[in-house]
Formats: structure tokens, sequence, C-alpha cells
């Protein structure tokens, strides 16, 4: 971190790629990319944590644009997407499967180096990226909050360009999807750059409705981004990065579901005896569903470089959340009702870090103070549902809204240094202490079939569960999250690395979407103690680079996601553990070849989840935890044209071993072993300003879920998503 640090930082070189075999001149996606898994740049090969990093070049070559399709290369990395708008991310079986929009993930999510609390504003638009960071594991000692189970870094090209560059990209494919993108920049003055950068998509949905000819095909694509970034040099040790982004979906056909049967088992209420839909990419909603999102991101970090040990790091960042989502819950499989769900959401967040980073010749530290405002808005109206309270002094009731506001502050400390026992050993440790206030309130209003409305509908407020559960609104909770670690480098090619962390979240709340008074539950704080193994190996020759971790996790009162009888979504406190590992080869055989190669397996046991009837179901499996995943990709490049340009080929996809989509281990919600193929071929000139693909995804047209939902108790059906059909496209790009 000397002066001539801080000027690699301006000029954004700390961030560029590293070849890792200068004479492989064609190799694209073997770079191995440097990383601030540990709150400054580093070499990935230096880090002792399970991370798997992408730059933004690699993400290009794989055809990656948005959080969802970044899954499918990063061993133990799975996802559940509830809907366009609430996407959760799954690390090694560790997720928020509630889509209860006051819940905060175990896998938090970063932008620019700002938590993102709401899992609205997960699943959005990659462009003009820098790279993206997985971490696996806790890591609460530096990032802190809900990084329980690990964290998603997504980090955006800064304005850190003297000379003026950007490039224009669009691309047409199946079901009418359109996309284009564009970014731009350079320097304003000797002393201040700009970028600014664009997306715009639109797609018909991939799930064809069948049923109401008034209703829209779902799952498309309605939306833009834009983000516009401004680097100043203050001095030669000051530098400001100002980043505005602000995104919107627009009326995305959205809000209906594959319909699948099933009935209830006798004993849990669980559904079992799954007949799939003849065609999983259909649907027959009788509601019109759409998803309308704005998001506007405003991120201010200064850097200064204090003296040539140490550097003071200042991160601001305020997010504004607005959702308002619909869709035919129900599914409009036949039944006699038609039971929609909106859910309306403002979520407004303000964070700040302060962070002071020291590096001696044999040691290393990093001190700092966070805190963050989170207050969120939420209301759900349940129409025309057959299994919810909807009378009222024996009148009938047509809708029940449910308004929660959650008021939620939080403050920490917290320190990490490394010190050289000598050349080759390192030790490693860190603490943070965190607080966290929250506050709810919440009330239920219906409405009559003549539009009246009626305030605390069925008693439910909370001045009524204060009465009998005093305290209920409030939750105090402060804890440590640690880390020690011992790394030792027995030569320049290897790293061993053994650790202990203890990651920490704290409680909440399940609102009820129903005046059901009963599922207003507070549910624990977890905490989780991992043990894990690693080996970081450098190939001779520039061969590649293997990387290895083994990991034990050990949950004390793991917040487990379930349904009461009434079919409303809770969150309950159970032990529970998971062991696996993770290995990942990243290889350059031959000139022109890259081969990627990953493998993750786990097991996992959490004591109990309650079932529908009062009881409980023991020793179930954590969610979205496949046994085994394996994923692969092999890129050939050659030039052609007498050397006029080149021409890739790429091969690539993943495997996923039997898992359950929800942790009650419903025997409707197992999604059976599959494997997604896709394929790309590339031609650019040789001066890299051109460039075409045709591309296709999911090769193999693999029917396969992403989401289910067990309805079996209430309506002898589970709902689902499936994951999209084949799909071909082309793209043209230009670099100026």
């Amino acid at each position: 971190m000397k002066v001539d640090s801080l000027m690699l930082l301006r000029r954004g070189l700390s961030v560029s790629t590293l070849i890792l075999v200068t004479s492989l001149s064609y190799a694209a996606v073997i770079e191995e990319v440097v990383v601030t898994a540990q709150k400054r740049e580093q070499n990935l090969q230096d880090v002792g944590i399970s991370v798997t990093a992408f730059s933004g070049e690699q993400l290009d070559a794989l055809g990656i644009d948005n959080a969802v399709d970044i899954t499918q290369q990063i061993p133990g990395l799975q996802l559940n997407t509830f809907n366009p708008g609430l996407t959760t991310l799954n690390l090694r079986g560790i997720s928020q499967n509630n889509f209860t929009d006051t819940l905060e993930a175990p896998i938090a999510v970063y932008v620019d180096g700002a938590y993102t609390a709401s899992m609205n504003a997960i699943s959005a638009q990659l462009f003009d990226m820098e790279r993206v960071e997985v971490l696996r594991g806790p890591q609460g000692t530096l990032f802190g909050r809900n990084a329980t189970g690990g964290l998603v870094h997504y980090l955006t090209r800064k304005a850190d360009d003297d000379e003026f560059n950007g490039y224009v990209e669009g691309s047409i494919s199946e079901y009418s999807k359109y996309t284009v993108e564009s970014a731009a920049g350079g320097a304003l003055t000797d002393n201040v750059r700009a970028r600014v950068a664009a997306r715009w998509e639109t797609a018909d949905g991939y799930v064809e409705s069948v049923g109401d000819p008034s209703v829209r095909d779902a799952h498309g694509l309605d939306g833009y981004a834009l983000r516009g970034t401004l680097q100043m040099d203050f001095s030669d040790d000051l530098v400001g990065d100002f980043k505005v982004a602000y995104s919107k979906d627009d009326d995305v056909p959205s809000g209906a579901y594959t319909i699948g049967g099933a009935h209830a088992d006798a004993s849990t209420g669980f559904g079992i005896g799954l007949v799939k839909p003849a065609d999983p990419h259909s649907h027959t909603s009788g509601a019109q569903g759409y998803l309308d999102r704005d998001i506007l991101d405003v991120t201010g970090t200064f850097t200064w470089n204090l003296n040539n040990d140490m550097e003071l790091i200042s991160i601001t960042n305020w997010k504004d959340i607005d959702k308002d989502y619909l869709e035919d819950a129900d599914g409009g499989a036949g039944l006699p009702f038609d039971f929609t769900a909106r859910f309306l959401a403002k979520t407004e967040q303000f964070s700040q870090e302060l962070r002071l980073n020291v590096e001696r010749d044999r040691s290393r530290w990093t001190l700092g103070a966070y805190y963050l405002n989170l207050d969120i808005d939420s209301t759900v109206t349940a129409t025309d549902a057959p299994f919810l309270p909807f009378t009222f002094a024996g009148g009938p009731v047509d809708s029940v809204s449910v308004n929660t506001q959650l008021d939620s502050r939080n403050w920490s400390i917290f320190g990490q240094g490394e010190y050289d026992l000598n050349d080759e050993w390192t030790a490693i440790a860190g603490l943070r202490f965190s607080q966290d206030d929250k506050e709810i309130d919440w009330n239920a209003i219906g409405v009559t079939p003549g539009g009246a409305t009626i305030a605390n509908f069925n008693g439910a407020n909370m001045s009524t569960l204060l009465a009998t559960n005093p305290g209920l609104d409030e939750i105090d909770y402060g804890d440590v999250a640690a880390r020690f670690q011992m790394n030792w480098t027995p030569n320049d090619d290897l790293l061993l690395f053994a650790s202990f962390n203890r990651g920490i979240k704290g409680g909440n709340w399940t609102p009820p979407v129903t005046s059901d008074t009963t599922v207003l539950l507070k549910h624990g704080e977890e905490v989780l103690l991992s043990y894990e193994l690693g080996a970081k190996w450098t190939l001779p020759n520039g061969l590649g680079r293997i990387n290895a971790t083994t990991f034990y996790y050990d949950y004390s009162d793991y917040q487990a996601f379930s349904f009461n009888a009434n079919i409303v979504p809770q969150v309950s406190n159970s032990d529970a553990m998971a062991y696996g590992g993770e290995i990942e080869l990243f290889l350059a055989p031959a000139r022109g070849w890259d081969v990627v190669l990953g493998a993750a397996f786990m097991d996992s046991e959490v004591d109990e989840i309650p079932d529908l009837f009062g009881g409980t179901v023991s020793d179930v499996k954590l969610p979205n935890a496949p046994t085994i995943s394996l994923n692969w990709l092999g890129r050939y490049e050659w030039p052609v044209f007498s050397g006029a340009g080149m021409m890739s080929a790429q091969l690539d996809g993943n495997f996923n071993s039997e898992q359950f989509l929800l942790g009650t281990n419903a025997d409707a919600t197992a999604e059976d072993p599959y494997s997604v193929w896709n394929a790309n071929i590339t031609f650019k000139t040789k001066d890299e300003k051109w460039k075409t693909s045709l591309f296709v995804k999911n090769l193999t047209d693999e029917e396969y879920r992403i989401y289910s939902l067990d309805l079996a108790i209430a309506t002898g059906t589970v709902t689902d998503v499936y994951a999209p059909p084949r799909w071909f496209g082309a793209s043209l790009s230009y670099n100026f």
C-alpha cells in the first residue's frame, strides 16, 4: 500500500487481470484476478479463503450478463428465484428461501464495497463489470452483517482511465429478446475522469400462457439500467470515486407459475406424489402478473494515502428500492377460486464504513467501524385465498392487506491482523463486535366485497400481540464474529491454510401474509462455527492453477424456512451441520486452449423442521444443496483469415445431483439430477475492435426447476419455476 499502490488504484491497474502465462497469448478464461477478499488488493492465489473470481473479460467470454447466470461456473453456488424481482443465492447449502420482503439473506451481496440488504435488488443486470468475487464460508470479521454463509461481491468499472474508451454491444435471441449495452469514459481534466454505462433489455416470456388468452406469457424482461461514475484526484494522496446507478423494470410479464400435482402426506402435510406437467414451460394463470421495480444506488468512496504504510478508506452508500409485484398465487390450475397476492415494498438503506489499512514489512492490519440504517415498509395483499381466515363478524371479506414496518439499526467495530512468523508461516486473527437494534410494527386491514375496509382485521395488530407477548416488537442483539487462521507457503507456488471462523446472523420476524395473528413469529439469531482446510497451487510452466477447500459447519439455531398449517411462511431455529468441499482447476494445456473444471460435494443435516400439523420432521437436508455439483468449460481460440482475426469455440456446462428445493424436504420438491450445456462461437478482429458471437444456452433443452412451493395441503398442487429452455442468439460489439 505504498504511494505507488494508490497510483495503481487511481489508474485501475490494481484490479487489472494478470495473465498466468504470457506465452499463451490467446488464453482468455485462464486469467488470474487480483481480488479484494480481505479488503485489500491481493493475488487470488495468496488469499487463504475459498474464492472464485471472474474478471469482466471472463464474464464476457462466458456470456454472463445477469446475476443468475453467474452460478453456472462457481462450485457450490446455487440460486432460488421466487420471481424476477426476488432472487436468493445459496452457497454450500446456506440460503434464505423465505420470500418475505423484510428478511435478509445469509449470503451477503455487496456492490462496489457497499452492502445490499434487500433480496429485491440482487437479480440486477450485469454490465460494464470489473469483476465478480464469490467468497465461501463466514466472512463476518471483515464484511460483517449477514455474511454467515459467504458473500458475492459485484464490482463495476471505475472511471479510472485517462484515455477515452468504450464499447457498444447489441444482441438478439429467441423469445424476442433484445439487448443493447454501451459504456464510455475518459479524462475530463488532468485530475478528473468520468464514465457512463447503460443497458436495456426486453423479452417475451418463455413460459407460454395456455389458459386465459388475455394473460401474457410469463418470465419475460423489460427494463433498463444506467450508471455514472466520477473519479477525482483531490491531491496526490486523496482520490474520490463517486457513483450513481439507477435501474427500472417496467411491467415485466411475470407472476405465473408452472403447476404440478401433489397430495398431502397424512403425517406431515407435505406434498408427495409429484405429477409433473406435460409442458413445464406453460402456465394457466387467470390473473395478469407483473413486476415494477425502481432501484437508485448512490456510493461515494474516498481513498486517502496517509503515508507509505497507512491507507484510510471511507465508503458511504444510500439505496432506495421500490417494488410492486402481483402474482396469480394459486397458479390458475382450474381451482374454484382466483387467489392473487400483491407485494409492495419500499426499502431505504444508508451505510457508512470507515476502514484503516496498515501494511508493514511483516504484518498487515485492517481496523474499521460500520453503521447501517435500514427501513422497510412492506404491504402484502392476499385476495380470495380459500385457506385463510376471510370472515369478520359473520360477513365475507374479499382480501386482507398486511402492512409491516421494519426499522433496523446496526453498528459494528472490527479488526484483523496478519503477522509473518517467518518466510513460510503467517498467523491471522480477527474479531468483529456487531450490535443489532430492530423494531417492527404490523397490522392487517380487511376489505369487504363492497370495498369497505376493516382496520385491525381479526384483531391483527401489534398492540394485540404485545398484550400477551411483551417485547415481541423489539430485538436487541450483540455478538462477536471471529477468525483464526494459519497460512503455510513452502514455496512461491503453493499456499496451504487452516482456518476457524465464527459467523453470526441476527434474529428477525416473519410477518404474516394474512390476518393470522399466530404467525408473527420472532426467530432467534444463528451462530455458525466453520472449520476449513485449503490449498492453492500454481502449476509449473504456466500450466494453470488448482484450488481446493474442505469444510465442516456446526450450526447453532440455524434459521430454517417452512410453513405453518395456513401455508403462511415462517422461520424457525434448529441446530444443523454440513460438510464438504470444492476443487477448481484452471488450465492452459496448449496454445489457444482454456480449460476450467470445478466440483463441489457436500452432505448436511438439520435437526428438525416444523411440519404442518404441529409436529416436526427430523434429520432433513439443507435446501438447494446437491451432494455433487460439477462445472466445466473448454475454449479454443485460433487465427483466421491470414491473421486478420481470431475465432474461438467454447463449450461449457454444469451438473447437479438430486436436491430438495425446500428445507422441509417435501417429496414433491425433490429435483432430479440434471446437466446443462452451453456453447458459443466467436469471431473478433485482430485489433479487437469488432466482435460477433453465435450462442446457444441450455443446448440439450434440459427441463429442471429452480424454485418450488409446496401447496399440496391447500390446493393439491406445487407451484414451480422452471429454468429457461434452449435459447439461440447472436451478438455484435464494437470497442473504441
